[in-house]
């Protein structure tokens, strides 16, 4: 909400008692013409401003700060942009506060549906019951009413979504439906800093034993993929899934058909793109249902300019040192020329030479590319080790 000045603030206040007095002496046909008028005038518009400044700073001092605050926070749940506030669903808001004692509120009957709430979480996708915690338990309310639907008495919760949602007791991960009945226990051990517990498009990512392999688990508890992966991942749309084992990488669609199989690469999953990055530092685009696009892609391209023999002299003309002297200087330099190809960067930032018709001339073999003459380059490994590439792509030195 914006800021209002106490100039403004004033101002307007003045304005106000004005017009309501004018509207006040004129129901007895009092006209302010002359000087005495508007003198009575003005002490009666000045007289009820400071009455009202009396009251106004009162109230605060009564209601102290916190209840001045209170008032505030209140007030202001009037509006759909509350000051620390979240938008849930319908008329409810999540109201925080400095000491985490926040609260849900609902904005149509103002009524304060639930107290002591530290944080919330949303549900995914068409699921109404949002996590929260009390900053002790976590439970969850319904998004539409802000009533708890289930108390808070979980150690640690997870998001709804699928229907379904993750919950740790005595020590283990169950999934429970939206009337908290316990749907799903497989005795799967809780490991604390290890999340990721939610459905996506009917599926989870569960953990063994020892942590060290995942698998991926449908809505009635079985598995549907084995635990032998070191990571499962969802994409941003949860419509693809990655899959991570024995140094590859492979992607399945949401019915966990394969769409990439397992290859020694890096993936990632763009809007309508999956790139691959091969060990080469080449890269590949394919589509969402696995069919190559490009197998030369690279992520920008850059021009290469080299200092020619010519030398160019020129008088320039610079000032002394404060004795208020001018005097001049010649300067020479080189004047730069563009080589003939371009370095193209590909993956992990590896670049490459090609012509200016995007043909490729090398490999992404380079970590820095600079041109020495027209066909002329000086290509830089990683670790420092330089060659001198032609036109061609041939080291000739």
């Amino acid at each position: 909400m914006e800021k209002v000045s106490a100039k403004t603030f004033f101002t307007v206040m003045w304005g106000g008692v004005c017009q309501a007095l004018g509207w006040f002496f004129g129901l007895f046909g009092y006209k302010r013409d002359g000087k005495f008028a508007k003198c009575v005038w003005g002490l009666f518009a000045t007289s009820a401003a400071v009455v009202t400044s009396i009251i106004a700073i009162t109230v605060v001092c009564v209601l102290g700060e916190e209840g001045y605050r209170r008032y505030i926070r209140g007030h202001q749940c009037r509006y759909d942009y509350c000051y620390h506030s979240e938008y849930i669903a319908g008329n409810i808001y999540f109201h925080n506060t400095e000491d985490g004692k926040g609260y849900i509120f609902n904005r149509l009957t103002r009524e304060i549906t639930l107290r002591r709430v530290s944080w919330i979480a949303k549900p995914y996708g068409k699921d109404s019951l949002v996590c929260y915690s009390d900053g002790k338990k976590r439970g969850y309310f319904s998004k539409y009413s802000g009533k708890v639907v289930i108390p808070s008495k979980y150690n640690h919760a997870w998001v709804f979504s699928c229907g379904l949602a993750g919950v740790e007791e005595g020590g283990y991960i169950k999934f429970i439906d939206a009337t908290g009945k316990v749907v799903i226990d497989k005795k799967m051990p809780y490991f604390p800093n290890v999340n990721g517990f939610v459905f996506h498009n009917g599926y989870c990512v569960v953990r063994s034993d020892n942590r060290e392999l995942c698998g991926l688990m449908d809505k009635k508890g079985n598995l549907v993929l084995p635990m032998e992966y070191k990571n499962i991942s969802p994409s941003i749309d949860a419509k693809l899934w990655l899959l991570y084992k024995d140094g590859q990488h492979a992607v399945l669609n949401s019915e966990l058909q394969t769409v990439i199989p397992l290859t020694e690469c890096t993936i990632a999953i763009s809007d309508g793109t999956i790139d691959l990055t091969m060990p080469d530092h080449t890269m590949r685009e394919y589509d969402l249902q696995g069919n190559l696009l490009h197998d030369f892609c690279f992520a920008s391209v850059r021009m290469l300019e080299y200092e020619k023999e010519e030398i160019i002299y020129r008088k320039n003309a610079t000032a002394d040192d404060g004795d208020g002297n001018v005097e001049e200087k010649e300067e020479y330099y080189h004047p730069k020329a563009t080589a003939r190809l371009r370095a193209y960067v590909a993956g992990d930032g590896y670049e490459g030479l090609m012509t200016a018709d995007g043909r490729k001339v090398t490999m992404p073999l380079y970590w820095e590319i600079e041109a020495l003459d027209q066909d002329l380059y000086l290509c830089a490994s990683k670790d420092g080790d330089k060659v001198i590439v032609n036109g061609k792509g041939e080291i000739v030195n």
